[in-house]
């Protein structure tokens, strides 16, 4: 292969395949990448959904070309969010292909594999070997049978999913919500916010899809791409506010005051109450998993309520690993991903909104706002996820080492990255990027001063 051919390759990355589109990502690539996923795991049929940017509909097209010349079946689902492929792989126990680039600017495109039963694919389970293949190129001219291609429709069966997962107290009032679905995948799931028993009464912010992502970037938990919701709250009376990226697996919660509120303390929140619930109904040790991007509140109030956090790398497929070595019930990153075990250990916006609610709920029921659900587990301040470019990753966190060796830190703990806890109240992990020449880095410290100096 050329030079420009080659480019394909920086797409593959540890945990799905995303990449700028057409150069690292496009047509011919995707129908590679289908049949050598048949190839490889010789699935009977295989599901299909795709997110509203410009290039999704054509690379669908692409991988459902290559699946079909295979001799496999494929199941379309259209357009849909990344959790309900996720819920349709594991209630139908199927493998199954999303096409988006998730948080990523909107010339990025990718694919997300998984395995019956929503099981991310990794470089260690099969995406090496398809990269591999890929780069080969050869693959059968022709098969006995050519598969079919069927459309089904998941968008019924999904929100009564959602709704068997969650109860939803009685109100006294609607709970007056703002929805930031960004031109994303999130607003495909409107229909289950505003059915009658969420109690939701919703301002909508950029339902329109559009994968040109006109009024704000992708990812909802970057200050940059706040501003419209922030000013909506501050400006009306809600009891508060979320925020979805394009795909609908990340999401962001704000106060009544456009407060943005750390999804460590969301986690937080979540855990304590399903400890309260499982803690005088079960013998098993509850056990939850935090990355090192995660604050240390969210370890702390689990430990506090009896439970036991197991450390996994930042990352969703890292997560649902271990999540599934240990049989966790549940994990957050500070990313906006939030896992449930009884949603097969996968990431859900909509399930961590809807848990959310279900707990506002309670709270509104007592006379509490959305910020008093969450003044308990406001401890730490964490500032947003910092990057800095670098011409040698490894050498760079060896410097970091070396600089902060010096300083007569109180720990240094090396796993996924560097952790320092310093003197002074605060601490701070540095970590390679997976997907540029960069360093990535979180700031906590008990005082916002401290953490920003």
């Amino acid at each position: 292969m050329s030079e420009v051919e080659m480019e394909w390759k920086k797409a593959f990355r540890d945990a799905d395949i995303r990449g700028e589109y057409p150069s690292q990502i496009n047509e011919q690539i995707v129908q590679r990448i289908a049949q050598s996923f048949v190839h490889i795991f010789q699935p009977t049929a295989i599901l299909v959904g795709r997110d509203m940017r410009v290039s999704s509909p054509s690379l669908a097209d692409s991988f459902i070309h290559g699946v079909i010349l295979s001799g496999c079946n494929v199941i379309d689902l259209g357009l849909i969010d990344t959790p309900g492929l996720y819920f349709a792989s594991g209630s139908y126990h199927e493998y199954g292909v999303m096409i988006t680039a998730s948080h990523n600017p909107a010339h990025y495109n990718g694919l997300k594999l998984v395995k019956p039963g929503a099981v991310p694919l990794t470089n260690s389970t099969g995406l090496l070997q398809i990269m591999n293949l890929v780069e080969q190129n050869i693959f059968p001219s022709i098969v006995s049978e050519l598969g079919l291609r069927t459309e089904r429709n998941v968008s019924q069966e999904y929100s009564e999913y959602v709704h068997s997962k969650i109860h939803i107290s009685d109100t006294p009032r609607p709970i007056r919500c703002v929805v930031d679905y960004g031109n994303g995948m999130a607003s495909t799931f409107a229909h289950i916010l505003k059915d009658p028993r969420c109690h939701l009464e919703i301002k909508e912010l950029f339902p329109t899809l559009d994968g040109t992502f006109p009024n704000r970037g992708s990812d909802p938990n970057q200050k940059k791409n706040q501003h419209a919701i922030v000013s909506e709250l501050k400006n009306s009376d809600y009891d508060f506010g979320v925020s979805f990226d394009g795909d609908a697996d990340r999401v962001a919660f704000f106060s009544a005051d456009g407060q943005y509120i750390n999804c460590s303390i969301i986690g937080a929140m979540i855990a304590k109450h399903i400890l309260l619930q499982y803690q005088n109904h079960s013998t098993e040790e509850i056990i939850f998993v935090d990355n090192v991007f995660t604050s240390r509140i969210y370890p702390q109030t689990v430990q506090r309520y009896g439970g036991h956090c197991v450390k996994s790398r930042v990352g969703h497929a890292f997560v649902k690993e271990t999540m599934r070595a240990h049989n966790a019930m549940f994990s957050c990153e500070n990313s906006g991903h939030f896992y449930f075990r009884d949603n097969f250990f996968a990431d859900s916006g909509v399930l961590c909104f809807m848990q959310i609610v279900s707990l506002f709920s309670k709270a509104l029921n007592e006379g509490h706002t959305f910020i008093d659900m969450s003044r308990e587990f406001m401890v730490y301040y964490q500032t947003e996820e910092k990057v800095v470019y670098v011409p040698d990753k490894t050498k760079g966190l060896e410097e970091v080492e070396q600089v902060y060796n010096k300083k007569m830190p109180l720990k240094m703990e090396w796993f996924d990255g560097l952790t320092v806890i310093m003197p002074g109240g605060y601490w701070f992990t540095v970590k390679d990027s997976v997907t540029e020449d960069a360093l990535k880095f979180v700031v906590e410290a008990e005082e916002r001063e401290v953490a920003e100096m």
